[in-house]
């Protein structure tokens, strides 16, 4: 059974050195201020049930962080609320790992939270400092100024598209589309590059037409949208239907670029377009304007009786792999789908087709190895490709390998089987310098395999040490 303490100290308190007190503590440096946000995304209206643990820890924490770039604040501290209907460790361990990807991505330090039961639902708050005598707001901007946004707003509605299967494009484009989706960038660096620049700044959380309405209300001006000048990514450039792509720039939402306001005689910074100005109103007729017609121009939570909710709830099911023989293989034939600790039924799969290996000389076994090896780089890769994940907890072949290595030229017994298996998973598992840097910098199929190799390796020479301590002997003696 387990408890939200031992939740807490198992998968959490790991990425702080903050969290165990009732309280954080936040330093600022005199002459600044604190910014703070907070960000809530529940299942069924955020993210798919099935949606990939990892991808969304990452996405909870930059779309609140992405608050933070609005402000032009650097970021100081975030806290964790998290509902959960079950401790579900394969689960919770992929969570986990994507808060720290997102946490270290963005030099963003887990200060504290809270858990508790129920339906799944993230809440992310942010801290950041802000000059004292400087802040990005919404309500500075002017009649005369020009409007701008970063990157290539749309990106995200297209990933969606993807998820849904109802992408128009080349197919080319999906991964980088589901990327956009999951894995949004926060343009802290390009906040605090306006500060004392920009008139008026936010992030682009519910669609480029619908931000843009806050910043024209909150200034008591309206704004000029121009649906040809939105930069488009050559993924939406891609499909047929070009008013299509540029509606999902006006009103697809979760793009998390920054969208704001510069005199007209100011320089925008690089990657930045100009979309747009702004313009003086009389009485109530601040708002937005654009040339193409957008159906609905943003996300509203509690809009009534909407025809198309942000993301339609599907039923909670397990994700489905094996659309081919790469994710057959790539998910050690099976064994990846075990509910509990996928990567150690990963290894015991691995044993029977290391005792048939073991029947070969060392030079054919070791051939094989390599060729294990290379061949699981391919597969991994394109298996998390094809499932739209960095790594998923399924992908087990580089536990096939790493035990394969971890049992090269040692004696074969029974004992030394079970041993060869607990030494790899408390490598594979604990990640020692460097195992866990290869683990967090190196991506694709290559990153992958490779930790898991390097356990191995770690693994060999523990057994080789170990047989040599019992025996007098070497094993290649």
């Amino acid at each position: 059974m387990t408890d939200e303490f031992s939740l807490i100290a198992k998968y959490f308190a790991p990425l702080s050195s903050e969290i165990g007190d009732d309280c954080a503590i936040i330093e600022l440096a005199p002459g600044e201020r604190l910014a703070t946000s907070i960000d809530t995304m529940v299942e069924g209206r955020h993210f798919y049930a099935d949606a990939p643990p990892d991808q969304v820890g990452y996405r909870a924490v930059v779309t609140a962080v992405s608050d933070l770039a609005a402000m032009g604040a650097t970021p100081r501290a975030l806290t964790l609320a998290l509902t959960l209907p079950e401790a579900n460790d394969v689960w919770l361990s992929q969570f986990a790992r994507g808060i720290e990807q997102a946490t270290e991505a963005y030099d963003i330090e887990l200060v504290g939270g809270d858990t508790t039961r129920g339906p799944l639902t993230i809440t992310c708050t942010v801290m950041g400092a802000v000059p004292a005598d400087q802040a990005l707001t919404r309500d500075g901007a002017q009649p005369g100024d020009k409007l701008y946004v970063s990157g290539t707003p749309g990106d995200s509605a297209a990933g969606l598209a993807v998820i849904n299967g109802e992408w128009p494009g080349h197919s080319q484009y999906k991964t980088y589309l589901l990327t956009r989706f999951y894995r949004p960038t926060a343009r802290l660096d390009l906040g605090r590059q306006l500060l004392g620049v920009a008139t008026s700044a936010i992030d682009v959380s519910d669609g480029v037409l619908a931000d843009a309405r806050h910043l024209a209300e909150q200034g008591g001006v309206g704004i000029r949208v121009f649906s040809d000048q939105l930069p488009l990514s050559p993924a939406l450039q891609s499909i047929p239907d070009i008013e299509q792509a540029r509606r999902w720039a006006l009103s697809g939402g979760d793009d998390y670029e920054l969208l704001f306001t510069l005199p007209a005689d100011q320089a925008a910074p690089e990657g930045c377009t100009c979309i747009g100005d702004v313009f003086e109103v009389d009485g109530e007729g601040e708002g937005v304007q654009c040339d193409l017609e957008v159906d609905v121009p943003g996300y509203q939570h509690f809009e009534p009786e909407p025809e198309k909710p942000r993301i339609t709830p599907k039923p909670p099911v397990r994700p489905k792999p094996f659309r081919g023989a790469t994710q057959f293989l790539a998910f050690g034939f099976g064994s990846g789908l075990s509910p509990k600790a996928p990567g150690t039924a990963g290894t015991v799969a691995a044993i029977p087709l290391f005792l048939l290996m073991n029947q070969l000389n060392l030079g054919l076994y070791s051939v094989l190895v390599v060729l294990g090896a290379g061949v699981g780089i391919y597969l991994c890769d394109v298996a998390s490709k094809e499932l739209g994940v960095h790594d998923h907890p399924g992908i087990v072949w580089d536990e096939f390998v790493g035990f394969w290595i971890t049992m090269w030229a040692v004696p074969v017994t029974w004992q030394t089987v079970v041993v060869g298996f607990l030494v790899f998973r408390v490598f594979d598992i604990t990640k020692p310098w460097p195992i866990r840097a290869l683990d967090k910098q190196v991506h694709g199929g290559f990153g992958i395999m490779v930790d898991d190799m390097v356990a191995g390796l770690f693994g060999c020479i523990v057994m080789h040490a170990g047989w040599y301590g019992l025996t007098g002997a070497w094993p290649l003696g």
